[in-house]
């Protein structure tokens, strides 16, 4: 039922900050692969597990639909992909590019961050919190070359590189909460653990950002304050828009 919340999830608990109505449109939406999702799969792919590269994806040259040629070749493509998502080689080599970018960078470099030894890629995470079921996927867990817990995700971050704009684009996008539900099993037991943001622009400048303890925490203060706003909208519904915020006392305003 797209009315009533089953379990939380980072994207769910962003949606349910906006307002219970785009949790509701989330949960009952039909999701499209665009262009850009298909690319950050396509670099998530090249990253994280390459060998599934053949398995996933089609490549195919680009040519325009709006031949006849083009058409023809198009449908001949769509059939040989079987259910492969199809890139043009333009893409993977821009994505092949912003990889080699990535593994450059010095702090992957150094800490082994795409060390297969080191971490394992594509991790669910999955814990009960507040009466709620909680599920993710983290790009990467592990142990850096130091010793030290590790748990990273990579972002797409379009024109923003260097410290400053991509702290904002964090702020802005609740990744501080992201950090702290892939780390909730740690920093509830108080086992030390590191948080990176590896973000990459679209020229291959790769800014790795740490998402401190302290950070994680004052995060924590909005997830509570959510999953006390998702028992209230189990018993009440979702059908309500942003004013929610403002008619609820105390307990719920944020």
């Amino acid at each position: 039922m797209s009315n009533h919340i089953t379990h939380l999830s980072f994207s769910r608990l962003t949606e349910l900050a906006h307002s219970p109505l785009a949790l509701k449109n989330y949960i009952s939406k039909v999701f499209e692969p665009t262009k850009a999702m298909d690319e950050g799969s396509l670099l998530d792919c090249l990253l994280f597990t390459p060998e599934e590269i053949e398995s996933k994806f089609l490549v195919i040259e680009k040519i325009s639909k709006a031949t006849l040629i083009g058409k023809a070749y198009f449908a001949e493509k769509e059939a040989e992909a079987n259910g492969r998502t199809i890139v043009h080689q333009e893409q993977l080599d821009d994505a092949k590019f912003l990889c080699n970018m990535i593994e450059s960078n010095a702090t992957v470099a150094y800490h082994g961050l795409l060390n297969p030894d080191f971490f394992k890629f594509q991790v669910s995470c999955e814990f009960f919190k507040g009466g709620f079921k909680h599920r993710g996927i983290k790009d990467a867990d592990g142990t850096a070359r130091n010793g030290e817990k590790v748990i990273w995700d990579l972002k797409r971050m379009g024109s923003r590189s260097g410290e400053q704009l991509v702290r904002s684009q964090i702020r802005n996008n609740f990744y501080d909460l992201q950090a702290a539900v892939y780390c909730h099993e740690f920093d509830s037991n108080d086992i030390p653990v590191k948080y990176y943001v590896i973000a990459v622009d679209n020229e291959g400048y790769t800014t790795p950002f740490e998402i401190t303890l302290d950070s994680r925490r004052k995060a924590s203060i909005l997830w509570n304050k959510l999953i006390k706003a998702a028992h209230h909208c189990n018993m009440v519904g979702l059908d309500q828009g942003c004013e929610f915020w403002a008619e609820q006392d105390g307990f719920f305003r944020f």
